[in-house]
Formats: C-alpha cells, sequence, structure tokens
C-alpha cells in the first residue's frame, strides 16, 4: 500500500465563506492536505462547502473541529479571527501551525503572542484576493492564481512553520511578499481601506432619484461598496490610526480639487488630473 505524503495531515479552515472556502477547493485540488474541516456558524454554509468540495467535513464546534489539526487557519472577519484566537489557544496540539487571512496584522499577532502558547507557531498572513461578494457559494479553487500573499512574520516567528507556509501559497498560485506587521497595515490603509471608504463614500453622496441613471461609470467605480458594512466598520476601528490618515489624505486631494475648480485654474486642474491619470497607469503595470 503507498502512503501519500502531505504538507498537512489535518486542516481546519475557521470561517468557511468565500475566501475559506476558496482555501478548501485549492488545497484540495493541489493534494496538501489530508482532510480538510472547515467551521462555520450557519449549518447549510457548512453543507454547501461539502458538496461543493471545499471541505471534507464541517463542525460548528471550534474545540472538536481543532483536535489533532497541524495547520488551523483564521479566515473569518478580523473581529471574529481575534475571537477565536482566544477560543482556541489552549486547545491547539503541539507545533499546529496558525495563519490568518486578515487585512490588518497588528491587532492580530498582538493577540496571537499574547494568546497562543510557545508551542503554537503563528505566521500572519493576507491573500490580497476575494470579491464584494461573500459566502462559500462564491468560492472559487483559482482565486489566488497571480494574486499577491503578504506574509508578516516577525521574529518570533518559527522558521519551518514561516517556509511551510510560504509554500503553502505559493503552490496555490500566489506571489508571495513579506512585509513588516506595522508596515502592512499602513499600507493596507491606502490601496485597500481607503478605496472601500471612497466607494461608500460616493454612494451617500449620490441622490436616490439619481440612481436609475447609473452606467458604467459609477457601478465600476462603487463596487467594491456592495462589500460587507459590518466588516469594513471592523477594519475601520481596528486599523483606525492608518485609515484616519489615509482618509484624511484623500480629504486633502478632494480641497485642493474644489478649490481649482471654484478658482477656475483650467492649467492647475489639467495638471491634478494628468497626475493622477498618470499614477492609476503605473498601476495598470504593477
Amino acid at each position: 500500500m503507498v502512503f501519500k505524503r502531505y504538507l498537512f495531515r489535518k486542516v481546519v479552515i475557521l470561517g468557511t465563506g468565500l475566501i475559506g472556502g476558496s482555501i478548501g477547493l485549492a488545497l484540495k485540488k493541489q493534494g496538501l492536505a489530508g482532510r480538510v474541516v472547515g467551521t462555520s456558524r450557519l449549518e447549510t454554509s457548512l453543507r454547501t462547502a461539502v458538496t461543493m468540495g471545499a471541505i471534507d467535513e464541517g463542525e460548528m464546534d471550534l474545540q472538536k473541529a481543532i483536535a489533532g489539526a497541524d495547520l488551523v487557519i483564521l479566515a473569518s472577519p478580523i473581529k471574529v479571527i481575534l475571537d477565536n484566537i482566544k477560543d482556541i489557544a489552549r486547545h491547539l496540539r503541539r507545533d499546529c501551525i496558525v495563519t490568518d487571512v486578515g487585512s490588518i496584522k497588528s491587532a492580530v499577532i498582538e493577540a496571537a503572542e499574547k494568546y497562543f502558547p510557545g508551542h503554537v507557531l503563528f505566521v500572519g498572513s493576507h491573500p490580497m484576493a476575494g470579491s464584494e461578494k461573500s459566502g462559500v457559494a462564491h468560492a472559487s479553487v483559482d482565486l489566488f492564481k497571480g494574486a499577491t500573499v503578504i506574509m508578516t512574520p516577525t521574529a518570533k516567528t518559527n522558521k519551518l512553520a514561516k517556509d511551510k507556509i510560504k509554500h503553502l501559497w505559493t503552490k496555490l498560485g500566489a506571489d508571495v511578499q513579506v512585509m513588516e506587521p506595522l508596515k502592512h497595515d499602513e499600507v493596507m490603509a491606502f490601496v485597500s481601506h481607503l478605496p472601500h471608504l471612497a466607494a461608500f463614500a460616493i454612494m451617500r453622496s449620490v441622490p436616490d432619484e439619481f440612481l436609475k441613471f447609473g452606467a458604467a461609470g459609477l457601478k465600476d467605480t462603487t463596487r467594491i461598496a456592495a462589500s460587507s458594512p459590518k466588516m469594513w466598520g471592523d477594519i475601520c476601528f481596528s486599523n483606525y490610526r492608518n485609515v484616519l490618515k489615509s482618509v484624511d489624505e484623500m480629504v486633502k486631494s478632494l480641497a485642493e480639487l474644489r478649490k481649482l475648480i471654484i478658482d477656475h485654474d483650467e492649467q492647475a486642474l489639467a495638471q491634478f488630473l494628468d497626475g493622477a491619470k498618470t499614477k492609476r497607469e503605473l498601476l495598470e503595470k504593477k
């Protein structure tokens, strides 16, 4: 009899939604896990995940789910991730690796270092992939292909655990980058959190009676305003200093734009718009 050697024997995904379900699908396709267990607060989500092949079994009890796991992936919204860390800390097996998918790293790493005992190996990571849609029904096996995953190891991060998590994301098709946690949170406030908040603000600014005239420009610009309000509220408060910094910068830009229009300064307005256009073109080359 031939026994297959897996990267992880038992993987537990806490939060089998869009990201968690996509991880499960990709893990199973790549043959990286012997067994994948998913958790959710909704039985229907777990049934859907099993039917889709994203997980082998579902479990609503966290302690039962993580029993014997050699990898636990925290794939819930940031506030739930922080609660999960406290809830599972005393119940993980020795040398279990834990990683997360949170878009904020400092708060998660602080909680992990506070609550996880020394024999639990935490590695922070953030896959920059997803959609304004939510739920495991929208999961995709190819979600991480070509996506950037930022890993945020610290001086306390176990090297073997870090290497295994990097290998996992690479096998899932991601481009892995390494960043210091505080820098990660500052960067995300500008390139991820601010665009979402701007999209929400734009939709708040458009009069209801004008919506029927909204065409591709409005829809494209505000697509991400269909994201979960609760999730983005949690992100704002968890990364509030950096979020406020990014919002303040946008307020400055809007104030400058407003003044140029009031002053009818055509040359300066053209320079303002051209500078933004040039920067947007650079983004396309990334």
